[in-house]
């Protein structure tokens, strides 16, 4: 007997037999046993972490298929979206390229080869891991049925209201240059400084002097006393000296720094609700690379945090800093390159989720989703009543398109099951682009 297993002389031969006999594929009586294989992202070969996953999958399907029911592992690759544009764009800058050395097409043909090289591969190592799911039935996630179900989706979605597109702020990357959901925001721990400024009839404290210039107004909780007899009248921001109003509104915290908070609704996912409520004008002064517009010429075409040292110096020349102070809290951050999330005001495709998100809660109640942990059930419950319309549209090249055109005449937008419309289904004969 040799005194090592060599498993590369029998493996593959003994997958290959289980394979050509059709063992994978559902036979029996009974209720029938079913996995979708959550599908590894096409961009990287496995880990161990996969293989982990796949003995679980694994097992639990060869015990149901020895106990004579019709079973079915469903294996799949998903094209993974950002993640794996993500992927080939540092495999690019390895070699000194970016993304914008292409145009759309070659790069998606790109992103496309390299994809299908990978899928192979992954392909390869779960059959040395033994899967034994029934390849005859594997999925892509940019196969032609598949895209095809997905916008019908959507465009059902649409039908029912529950999508539109519309102007909110997003969680937006310059690096990446792509809209985030809020579950792609890692939010890190660290030390920044609160800088106190003059605002001539207020003193606010902020984080981010740099916008500034993007302040339509001063708010103060209703609750506080210590400014009741500011409301009506007015704030100056510094360095501009624009006067803008001082109002009321309960999502000021009157214990963080003096109680008064700065509005710049452009930039701040707070200061957005809160200009929403009170009817407020929005003015970015942060573009989509990340850089200052719209600001005093000194200050145009620098990085933010350039544009913040450079502002923090110009108040303290002028007297305008009060003071400031070292705090510890939490920032947002890309999950992708780890860089700071700039919040933006963006035109971008959104899912409605209050209609979604009382049925969740009617089913969590009525015991139709169960949790074994009970304060799972709190947690899910309160994230769902703090959840908000969902950005959904990313601006990458890799994967599926939303499938919406906009008319150039009432520039209204039609969404499609994949065919591209001839004309407006608003106005009827407007043309599509």
């Amino acid at each position: 007997m040799e005194p090592q297993y060599d498993h590369k002389r029998y493996e593959a031969d003994i997958y290959k037999l289980w394979e050509e006999s059709g063992a994978f594929s559902p036979t029996g009586k009974g209720k029938p046993f079913t996995i979708i294989m959550p599908p590894p992202n096409a961009n990287d070969p496995l880990h161990i972490g996969h293989a982990r996953e796949v003995a679980t999958q694994d097992i639990l399907t060869r015990y149901h298929r020895m106990k004579g029911e019709p079973t079915l592992w469903l294996p799949g690759a998903d094209h993974a979206g950002i993640e794996t544009q993500f992927v080939f764009e540092k495999k690019l800058k390895e070699k000194g390229k970016s993304r914008f050395d292409y145009d759309r097409d070659t790069l998606y043909k790109m992103i496309w080869d390299y994809v299908q090289e990978n899928m192979g591969t992954m392909k390869t190592q779960l059959k040395q891991l033994g899967a034994s799911c029934d390849w005859t039935r594997f999925k892509f996630t940019l196969d032609t049925e598949i895209v095809k179900i997905v916008y019908k989706t959507f465009k059902k979605l649409y039908d029912d209201g529950l999508i539109y597109r519309g102007e909110r702020i997003v969680n937006y990357c310059p690096r990446c240059g792509t809209a985030y959901s809020q579950l792609e925001v890692d939010y890190v721990e660290r030390d920044d400084n609160l800088y106190y400024l003059d605002y001539g009839s207020i003193t606010i404290a902020t984080t981010r002097p740099e916008t500034i210039f993007a302040d339509v107004a001063v708010a103060v909780n209703p609750k506080d006393k210590r400014y009741a007899n500011l409301m009506g009248k007015t704030a100056k921001i510094p360095l501009i000296n624009r006067e803008v109003p001082v109002i009321e509104d309960n999502l000021v915290d009157k214990d963080f720094g003096t109680g008064a908070l700065k509005i710049t609704p452009a930039h701040d996912p707070t200061d957005f609700e809160i200009g929403m409520a009170h009817k407020l004008p929005l003015i970015s002064v942060i573009d989509e690379k990340g850089r200052m517009t719209g600001t005093p010429e000194k200050y145009i075409g620098m990085k933010a945090e350039t544009a913040r040292e450079e502002v923090v110096k110009d108040l303290q020349e002028a007297g305008l800093i009060k003071k400031i102070k070292r705090i510890h809290h939490l920032v947002g951050t890309c999950y992708k390159d780890k860089g700071l999330i700039e919040p933006a005001v963006s035109k971008q495709w959104y899912l409605k989720v209050e209609p979604l998100v009382e049925q969740a809660i009617t089913a969590i109640k009525n015991k139709d989703t169960k949790f074994i942990a009970k304060k799972f059930e709190k947690i899910a419950i309160h994230w769902l009543k703090n959840l908000k319309d969902w950005n959904i549209s990313r601006q990458i090249v890799w994967g599926i398109r939303i499938p919406a055109y906009r008319c150039e005449k009432c520039l209204e937008w039609t969404t499609t099951d994949g065919s591209v419309p001839d004309r407006c289904n608003a106005c009827g004969n407007g043309i599509l682009i």
